[in-house]
């Protein structure tokens, strides 16, 4: 039953309680995991409960779901998996740790991960409003996941120790290796984390204020930001990153280093885009992956740096003629002298300005900026040329880098020890490292 004190369950949840048993009276961090046709459930689970133990009680949320015209090999494979997983349960859940099943049956029409994070969303809202536990965390995963050991006790601990933390977007470390897939996925794989860690790098360079990864399995909020945001959307691709990007301008978003989730880098055809989607094309398609030329990123830390200046510059039309002509080009297609008139009329301050201005120009609206600027004007390069280009603009002697597992290691290392991963700073840490 939805509770009508809660505005948000009274607006916006789809569904009623699927938990009758009352939560743990500490009750502090909920884990909700979409599972739809999965065979690795009980391997993510079992990760779980070999994690260390928060110091208050935690949940895991499993939203078993399918539409109403999935095929019937999806249906079989979610009752297997249902069964599985009661039985795995009824060994493995104790008092600091429980793990919950919610079945359930999408119109066909919504069905997707989307709406099935929003499902167990929800529910750890309804969970949390029980213990009237206004800040508890929600965090998402995914059933083909691995976590570190100190997951749970890491999450718990960030927003314990930052009060005001709205959210944060957890280190993620894709196998790169191993027997459990073939060698042409590792090597995909490989080659996207290493895309991922280019275009992060890019974006933290060019002064962009939302620099976080959007990955699904690797995001927490608080319950109130939850909610006070309007909660998940219903999109069957591409959720993570317009769900973190409503997030992101509440400020106080944070990059979680000490602990890591490990998602799979398996092909898949559920998604037009994202990992599996990448993977599979890689494998099949002959797509190669490359980075976006680096031209384009000097080009937009240019226009970062000046942004400001529209806060006080009478004429938009000068203040744009001195910006690169990709930046001129890209802002011709949408309007922009008349909606950044609106935001400045709607702006006390330079600070409201530059908030109201970023909800505006976006991180989907960045990264078509990229695709603009590849479609138009600088061509993608190759992954080792992109990363050569960083370390040489930082004075590294990349003699020994020789291949991108080599360079994604190097990424790798200074994103578990919370390096700030930008042009100017990284690459002076990469050689205290490796010297």
């Amino acid at each position: 039953m939805i509770l009508s004190g809660n505005h948000y369950l009274n607006q916006y949840a789809l569904f009623p309680a699927f938990i009758q048993e009352q939560p743990a009276r500490h009750l502090n961090l909920s884990v909700v995991i979409p599972c739809s046709n999965e065979d690795h459930l009980l391997k993510t689970l079992q990760s779980l409960r070999d994690s260390n133990p928060p110091a208050n009680p935690a949940e895991v949320l499993i939203v078993i779901n399918s539409a109403d015209n999935a095929p019937a090999g999806v249906i079989e494979q979610n009752k297997r998996t249902m069964s599985e997983a009661l039985e795995w349960i009824q060994g493995n859940s104790n008092e600091h740790l429980k793990f919950f099943l919610l079945p359930v049956q999408f119109n066909h029409r919504h069905a997707g991960v989307g709406l099935a994070r929003k499902t167990g969303m929800d529910e750890a809202v309804r969970r949390f409003e029980q213990v009237h536990n206004w800040n508890g965390i929600i965090a998402c995963l995914d059933a083909d996941c691995t976590v570190s050991n100190n997951y749970l006790v890491e999450l718990e601990t960030h927003f314990l120790t930052n009060p005001k933390s709205t959210g944060c977007s957890i280190r993620f470390e894709h196998p790169v290796e191993g027997i459990e897939y073939d060698t042409s996925v590792y090597h995909a794989i490989i080659d996207y984390e290493l895309y991922l860690y280019l275009y992060h790098s890019g974006l933290e360079y060019s002064g962009f204020p939302y620099c976080f990864q959007t990955v699904g399995s690797c995001m927490a909020v608080r319950n109130s930001v939850y909610q006070k945001s309007g909660g998940m959307n219903r999109r069957k691709a591409g959720e993570d990153f317009y769900f973190l990007h409503k997030i992101f301008p509440l400020g106080n978003f944070h990059s979680l280093n000490s602990a890591c989730v490990c998602p799979s880098p398996r092909s898949s055809l559920r998604v037009p885009f994202g990992t599996g989607s990448i993977i599979n094309k890689v494998l099949f398609h002959n797509h190669k992956i490359t980075a976006f030329n680096p031209q384009s990123f000097e080009d937009f830390k240019t226009f970062n740096q000046q942004v400001t200046e529209l806060f006080d510059t009478v004429s938009f039309s000068d203040w744009v003629h001195t910006q690169p002509v990709t930046i001129q080009s890209f802002l011709d297609l949408y309007n922009s002298a008349e909606k950044i008139l609106e935001i400045k009329c709607n702006s006390a301050s330079v600070s409201s300005f530059k908030k109201r201005f970023y909800s505006w120009f976006n991180g989907l609206m960045t990264l078509q900026y990229f695709h603009f600027c590849r479609d138009h004007f600088y061509a993608d390069i190759g992954l080792s040329e992109a990363t050569q280009y960083l370390f040489q603009k930082a004075g590294l002697n990349t003699t020994g880098l020789s291949s991108h597992k080599e360079m994604l290691f190097c990424f790798r290392r200074l994103s578990s020890k919370g390096v700030l991963v930008t042009f100017s700073l990284i690459f002076t840490s990469l050689q205290q490292m490796m010297s």
